[in-house]
């Protein structure tokens, strides 16, 4: 067994999320000429567990939540980034994805281990994978946002997403006044029994410009 092989067989698998734009930006034209990859997604959930660590000191095991994060789009090396509007039931996307992470580290010695790391993730049961189940989704919801205050994300482009909404449709268009609003409320739902995303949610919302830093 070549070690460093697989070492570089592995990167040169996961470094392909550095060029793969994030599905839902194209879906929503948004107006910019570079899009957010999916590993630049990676890194945004990164930095926001770091954040939330640091000011409500969780109770969490921060190895694994940081290892989970890191590794939780693996599947989309192969699968793509696959939307609500990709016409997949939940149950089908884990199936599919479990597929394709067992192709991209089946040659890691630890394969077994990220395998069940990730099954983890998707069962959403321990206290470390609904925290990163949530950081996946406001990540996702600040980065609408932060297109929406760029000018770069159209309200009637959001507005096409309302017809994947359900029973839902109505309440979410009634409440929403910009385009993040549409992604924002069908998301807050999903944070309505942990009172650090609720409240970090309803921040994101609240934000009408963009600041660095503590000036936000």
């Amino acid at each position: 067994m070549n070690k460093n092989k697989n070492v570089i067989a592995f990167y040169m698998q996961a470094a392909k999320l550095k060029n793969k734009i994030r599905t839902g930006w194209i879906e929503v034209d948004i107006k910019k000429e570079r899009k957010e990859s999916v590993a630049e997604h990676i890194f945004g959930c990164l930095i926001l567990a770091i954040a939330l660590n640091s000011e409500y000191k969780l109770d969490l095991d921060m190895y694994k939540v940081l290892k989970m994060l890191t590794l939780h789009e693996l599947e989309e090396i192969l699968m793509g980034d696959l939307t609500i509007r990709a016409n997949i039931t939940p149950e089908e996307k884990i199936k599919k994805g479990k597929k394709c992470v067992h192709k991209v580290v089946k040659g890691l010695m630890d394969a077994k281990e990220i395998e069940a790391l990730l099954d983890e993730f998707n069962a959403r049961i321990t206290k470390e994978a609904l925290f990163c189940y949530h950081i996946d989704k406001i990540e996702c919801d600040l980065q609408a946002k932060t297109y929406d205050l760029e000018g770069a994300f159209s309200y009637e482009k959001a507005k096409e997403d309302l017809e994947f909404f359900g029973d839902r449709k109505k309440e979410i268009e009634n409440k929403s006044k910009c385009a993040s609003d549409i992604w924002i409320e069908y998301d807050k739902p999903k944070y309505k029994d942990d009172n650090v995303f609720e409240s970090l949610i309803n921040e994101i919302q609240k934000i009408k410009e963009i600041k660095n830093g503590k000036d936000i």
